[in-house]
């Protein structure tokens, strides 16, 4: 061990050893390992701090945390719906489930994570890709440097496959968080062939040293072979493009699946400099937050966004009917504020409580009813105005409570 400072970096040493020393040229305290892998002591503010949003699966506002069909999945997009920030593509839109599974009660052996994610086929013959896109205000510190990307998988259904976990970029001729579409045309069914992404999005090649974590480097990825029924830990290093203007985690499969496969998958990370960071779960409160910048709602954590949910269920955003009589333009408004400032301004959907449709709602007065036309002014990224004209009875009172049920979402699914 050398404990004088302004040493060059010296030699790997042998098996089962590790270096320290202070490098002379930044003056920085560090160690190398028998691999030749150089860590800085942990002096580096976010170095290890995990650049994915939500990489354990523990936040799921937009579907049901059982079995559930994945909404909107397709052979081109990231628009298949599952938990915050995640999305799926697969080779055939049919026949896949989403499910989120809570191990608290009894902890999955080798699982640090209170969550898992579970892709599940219900007929054979598709690939599936999970993916997340990561805005450019969280890895400009990247560029230039090298990061590890690591994943816990279990093959809970199914014997052993294939995957592989890569790093996409948008390179210098794409702009700022503005995906082009995700793939240049439909994934196909051929087993070994990859995904073709779209304009000005590409694979950053894994470094070849260090080797990957239980996993093989082949071209742009890191193969993975999973494990039945055993949690294991994959990882690779990749060194960001000083061009990068996003990056785009993804983790797919090489072959088609056979039916009921079910890969399950957790502890997703990102993080500055090539050692291995072991999977710590950060607040649930924090990680709430980031969620909230791409996607957040009026209903509870847990409930899914819809119309007819009663307001005993899920609270609606309220405001007060500010002018009586029959169809009064403008006799309901209602101020939403997000709970965070969102990542860009974004698009809304509004749902009636009580009943169907995507109109306010009079929840108290005489005969509670559905308010007449519903449209949003003065969006941003921090909120906005719901007006509705009243109904077209005389029902409604000045001071009577109404209300509107609402998601936002600005996250990036092309």
């Amino acid at each position: 061990m050398y404990t004088t400072a302004n040493r060059t970096t010296p030699s790997a040493p042998s098996n089962d050893q590790a270096t320290a020393f202070c490098d002379s040229a930044d003056k920085r305290w560090k160690q190398i390992d028998q691999n030749g892998v150089v860590s800085t002591f942990p002096n580096d503010g976010m170095k290890n701090r995990n650049i994915i949003t939500n990489g354990g699966f523990t936040i799921q506002q937009k579907v049901a945390t059982a079995s559930t069909a994945i909404a909107a999945v397709s052979t081109t997009t990231r628009a298949g719906v599952v938990a915050d920030c995640w999305s799926v593509t697969t080779s055939v839109a049919s026949n896949l489930n989403w499910a989120q599974i809570d191990v608290n009660g009894a902890q999955d052996t080798g699982l640090q994570s209170r969550h898992y994610g579970s892709i599940i086929s219900s007929s054979a013959g598709k690939k599936v890709m999970i993916s997340q896109w990561i805005f450019g205000s969280e890895m400009a510190h990247l560029r230039g440097q090298k990061v590890r990307v690591s994943i816990k998988h279990n093959q809970k259904v199914g014997s052993g496959q294939t995957y592989k976990l890569g790093l996409i970029q948008l390179n210098a001729s794409g702009t700022v968080d503005t995906s082009p579409a995700f793939l240049s045309g439909a994934w196909s069914t051929t087993t070994g062939v990859d995904p073709a992404w779209g304009t000005n999005l590409a694979a950053i090649a894994p470094d070849s040293s260090p080797t990957g974590e239980n996993g093989t480097i082949n071209g742009s990825y890191l193969d993975v072979t999973t494990v039945a029924t055993t949690w294991t830990r994959s990882s690779a290093v990749f060194t960001v493009p000083t061009s990068a203007k996003n990056l785009v985690v993804v983790f797919f499969s090489n072959a088609t699946g056979g039916t009921t496969d079910n890969i399950s998958i957790s502890e997703v990370q990102l993080t500055q400099g090539p050692e291995i960071v072991d999977w710590t779960a950060p607040p649930q409160a924090e990680e709430l937050v980031r969620c909230y910048r791409r996607f957040c709602k009026s209903f509870p954590l847990t409930t899914v966004p819809a119309a007819s949910v009663a307001e005993a269920n899920a609270t609606p955003s309220y405001g007060i009917l500010g002018k009586s009589g029959s169809g009064t333009a403008l006799g309901c408004i209602i101020p939403v504020v997000f709970p965070v400032q969102m990542t860009a301004t974004p698009t809304v959907t509004l749902f009636t409580p009580i009943t169907t449709g995507a109109v306010v709602y009079r929840i108290t007065g005489t005969t509670p009813a559905a308010q007449g036309a519903t449209a949003t002014r003065g969006l941003t990224d921090r909120g906005l105005c719901v007006t509705a004209t009243n109904e077209a009875t005389t029902n409604g009172a000045v001071g009577d409570i109404i209300g509107v049920h609402w998601m936002a979402s600005s996250e990036i699914v092309a």
